[in-house]
């Protein structure tokens, strides 16, 4: 059991180091030995658990498309009040990018590069039949007159963007507009009910 728990806790190491090395330098920058340092294990050990860096770094960005994009799967599939979606999507993304702030950047750039390979991980008909469903939904809410007209895709675009970019921009717009860490930090954890309110009162009639 304690030799199982082991090679848990090494495999994390490994992960968490890969994370950190990918995101800054891509698949193609990063190296093993960089990963394997950075985990604080020796090389050979590395490839134990990893025969190359292609089969680790399919499985960082496995984990990392489905982080970002399980929110928003969610939110096109609800059965919810739009407004609720709208609120529970803010909270999903803010609790997901907080505690992994690299996803973003990490998956865009991979995306510009391979699309493809990101395509097939996010699922995209899955998303897709979701995105049908809410652009109904919303569709349905303009012809009842709950909220004013838009275009149901601009709408998912601005919640997505509203959402995602302020982690993207942190490292810049936090120094810009806040005195200190800690202050940015509060800032963006009340940020997800500041974002919902937002957009529902501009749809809103």
């Amino acid at each position: 059991m304690a030799k199982d728990n082991k090679s848990v806790e090494t495999q994390q190491q490994i992960l968490d180091a890969a994370r950190r090395i990918f995101s800054q330098k891509g698949l193609a920058g990063a190296r093993m030995q960089e990963i394997a340092d950075e985990a604080g294990i020796n090389k050979a050990l590395l490839h134990y658990y990893y025969r190359n860096k292609n089969l680790l770094f399919e499985q960082v960005l496995e984990e990392a498309v489905r982080k970002l994009f399980k929110p928003l799967a969610v939110f096109l599939m609800e059965d919810s009040d739009l407004f609720d979606k709208i609120r529970n999507l803010c909270h999903l993304y803010y609790s997901v990018l907080m505690k992994y702030p690299f996803i973003p950047n990490f998956v865009t750039n991979e995306a510009s590069m391979d699309r493809e390979r990101v395509f097939k991980l996010i699922k995209l008909d899955g998303i897709i039949d979701g995105k049908n469903k809410t652009v109904k939904q919303i569709e349905q809410y303009i012809e009842d007159g709950k909220i004013r007209p838009v275009d149901p895709r601009d709408l998912i675009w601005n919640i997505i963007s509203l959402c995602v970019f302020p982690i993207i921009s942190r490292p810049i717009a936090g120094r810009m507009l806040y005195q200190s860490e800690e202050e940015m930090e509060a800032a963006l954890k009340s940020r997800a009910d500041h974002v919902a309110d937002f957009i529902i009162a501009a749809i809103k009639v």
